[in-house]
């Protein structure tokens, strides 16, 4: 690390010299105000061409440092230029990382002659010498590994969606799946993984295939309610929970008789809720209980333990409240799975939030509600294949039990990729380019890892 003192009678004064002596890629460690003017302590890499012989410090109390001569003498002493990776400045490094560019901002803009605040990790000199100029070079040392990671991060993201943009079939791909609702990093997998031999109808043909195979779905004859059981229907406010465990009954109480079926409900906070339950169970003939605690939960489940299919109807509560984890818990204790409710009009970051509290990986499966509704289902298939869940039935309806269906993956499918977005949700390609850029690599990817089929 080449460090020097320099003084001037001003800030600009005393930069000048900075720049004159150690070049434009100069750090400022510290600046201050003496009698009679201003100090700067700044560095440069010996690493980048600097001699050893020219790393000492000037004393304190020394004439300012002048600028090197011109000439071919001058010439042998300049530091050679940095390697190409590091041209990019301090200063614009520091305000992409939103960090405080107080060595650079001293550096760009001289015009004050006030003294600038000192850099964050710059460390007092006086009294510390050499472990104050190890550390300081170290910092530096930090820094630059930082800015090579995220220089390397941009190249490799501005390359990737320049293939893409000169291959015709993935760029439309990307665009239909982007559209779509569907993640940037799960869009950039499967195009990723597009044969490139590919025409535009196979391509498409190719990519609801590689999406119907990872979405796992559950039949009447495979899936959780198959054979019945204890199930809750957890979820927030407002999926459809109540509606939806109408419907199951119903169509199981088709199946296997009405005297199969109970019914609990513990929905004590929403006005009318219990009665809503009655009112459907009465359609369909089938009695309802209502639990206000886990005790008397636990009598109900007694009382119905000869039906083969139970569903308790729960409460909603939302995915950021404490009590998501103390409801899961008496689930939990008394032997009953929950069955997790997720809307289709939820946004995408609501439905991510909503599948990690409820621990939906743990759950007996998930039912999609509202699909009807929803003016893009990319979202809701992206999450579902993302965490790899069973997803048990959709719902897209008031009508018990018209409007309950089995899971189908291939109609799923190809409903999400036709969307029904305004115009003014479509990104452009400027828009495009800059939200992949956001993505890293797909080399460390969850789904890379994962293996998905594709």
């Amino acid at each position: 690390m080449r460090t020097q003192r320099f003084f001037g009678a001003t800030a600009r004064e005393a930069l000048a010299r900075v720049k004159a002596s150690l070049g434009e890629d100069a750090v400022i460690l510290r600046n201050r105000r003496i009698d009679g003017g201003v100090e700067i302590l700044a560095s440069a890499d010996i690493g980048w061409g600097h001699d050893e012989s020219d790393a000492a410090s000037v004393p304190a109390g020394h004439p300012p440092a002048q600028p090197e001569p011109a000439g071919p003498a001058a010439d042998s002493r300049r530091p050679a230029r940095p390697p190409e990776m590091s041209t990019v400045s301090f200063e614009r490094y520091a305000r992409q990382r939103g960090r405080p560019a107080d060595a650079a901002s001293s550096l760009a803009d001289p015009v004050s002659d006030a003294p600038a605040a000192a850099p964050v990790a710059a460390l007092r000199v006086d009294g510390h010498g050499e472990q104050a100029t190890a550390q300081a070079s170290q910092h530096l040392v930090d820094e630059l590994r930082r800015m090579r990671a995220y220089i390397s991060q941009q190249f490799s993201a501005l390359s990737w969606v320049d293939g893409v943009r000169r291959s015709p079939v993935q760029a439309k791909l990307l665009r239909l799946l982007i559209d779509a609702g569907f993640s940037a990093r799960l869009s950039r997998l499967l195009v990723s993984r597009v044969p490139a031999d590919y025409d535009d109808d196979e391509a498409l043909v190719w990519l609801h295939s590689a999406l119907a195979r990872n979405l796992r779905c559950a039949t009447s004859l495979n899936g959780p309610l198959a054979e019945g059981g204890v199930f809750a229907l957890v979820g927030p406010t407002g999926v459809g929970k109540t509606t939806t465990t109408a419907k199951i009954a119903a169509r199981f109480a088709l199946r296997h008789g009405v005297q199969s079926v109970g019914l609990i409900t513990m929905d004590a906070y929403r006005i009318a809720a219990q009665d809503q339950l009655r009112a459907f169970g009465q359609l369909i003939g089938v009695p309802v209980l209502a639990a206000h605690d886990a005790d008397e939960l636990g009598r109900h489940l007694a009382t119905l333990a000869d039906r083969r299919l139970v569903l308790v109807d729960t409460a909603g509560v939302g995915q950021r409240d404490e009590r998501v984890a103390a409801c899961l818990g008496m689930l939990a204790d008394k032997g009953v799975q929950p069955l997790l409710v997720l809307a289709a009009t939820a946004q995408e970051g609501a439905l991510e939030e909503v599948i990690r509290a409820y621990r939906a990986r743990e759950a007996a499966g998930v039912v999609l509600s509202k699909i009807d509704e929803a003016p893009r289902l990319g979202g809701a298939i992206d999450a579902l294949v993302r965490h790899r869940l069973q997803l048990v039935g959709v719902a897209d309806g008031q009508r018990v039990p018209e409007d309950w269906h089995e899971a189908d993956a291939a109609s799923l499918v190809a409903t999400g990729l036709e969307p029904r977005v305004h115009e003014d949700f479509v990104l452009d390609d400027t828009e495009l380019i800059m939200l992949m850029q956001r993505i890293d690599g797909i080399g460390g990817d969850p789904f890379a890892r994962e293996a998905l089929h594709a």
